[in-house]
């Protein structure tokens, strides 16, 4: 990184050293047709408490490859200038799948969080809406709760189920609240959230909270935000606050840095 990048960075850290973001873990899933439309008012649910949202899609899309995140910042590049705002309190970063990358490196999570709350710094929500694989890597041993999305349809609770899997084995993370989008409306718990949180804590040790029952395809606007902005409130009990605290002496020089130069091999090499 450059002096003058370094010293820019550092100011800005100094800034929003008070300012603390929740991030929030959401698992992909292709076979949850309603999952853009969930994120969306999630996202307005957020809005609707004065909070705004980057929203990092990792998930795999046939419109955008995504921006290659540790190569924009090895080249001490502004993520900023991949940011769309889709609104006043909503923004998107379309992000590659070597995101993935920040899991591996030790410090490199820490990294990325911090440089994506300097790219958007009224953000007070930051949502990563990616793989699984990607989100256990992240979020390793961190005490939240990911945000898992499914239709009531056998593929998409396998995937619900796999995705719950990755990140149990691999990041140690135990509860988990799922959003279970139904063809149709019902009354009372659907037997399918019943047999997912069963084969979660019988196979897996694991606790899946159902947070929401969402029918995107059959519900009202006024239903579905209803019922989303109820999930928002709930979700931002369970998510990570992220800030960096103290002056001149915090660890920018030891992990972070040595992940900074680790971004720099992986972007050159």
């Amino acid at each position: 990184m450059s002096e003058r990048a370094f010293d820019q960075a550092h100011g800005l850290r100094r800034l929003f050293a008070h300012h603390t973001v929740h991030l929030l873990p959401v698992a992909a899933n292709p076979y949850a047709p309603g999952a853009h439309v969930l994120l969306e008012g999630l996202c307005q649910g957020f809005a609707a408490q004065d909070l705004h949202t980057l929203v990092v899609d990792a998930a795999p899309s046939p419109y955008t490859t995504g921006v290659d995140v540790a190569e924009a910042i090895a080249r001490d590049l502004d993520l900023g200038q991949w940011i769309d705002e889709l609104d006043a309190h909503t923004s998107v970063l379309a992000a590659s799948p070597t995101l993935a990358w920040f899991g591996e490196e030790p410090g490199s999570a820490d990294l990325l969080f911090e440089t994506l709350r300097e790219a958007a710094p009224s953000a007070d929500v930051i949502a990563f809406h990616a793989d699984a694989a990607i989100l256990s890597g992240l979020f390793a041993n961190r005490r939240v709760r990911p945000l898992v999305l499914t239709s009531d349809d056998p593929a998409s609770l396998t995937e619900a189920y796999a995705a719950i899997k990755i990140l149990l084995q691999y990041a140690g993370i135990g509860e988990h609240a799922v959003v279970m989008d139904l063809a149709a409306p019902t009354l009372g718990v659907p037997m399918a959230a019943t047999r997912l949180a069963r084969c979660v804590q019988d196979f897996l040790g694991g606790t899946v909270h159902l947070a929401a029952l969402t029918s995107t395809a059959m519900q009202s606007e006024t239903e579905l935000a209803q019922a989303l902005h109820l999930l928002s409130t709930t979700l931002l009990h369970h998510a990570l606050p992220f800030s960096v605290q103290g002056g001149d002496g915090d660890d920018w020089s030891g992990p972070a840095l040595r992940a900074q130069a680790s971004a720099a091999h992986h972007a050159f090499n």
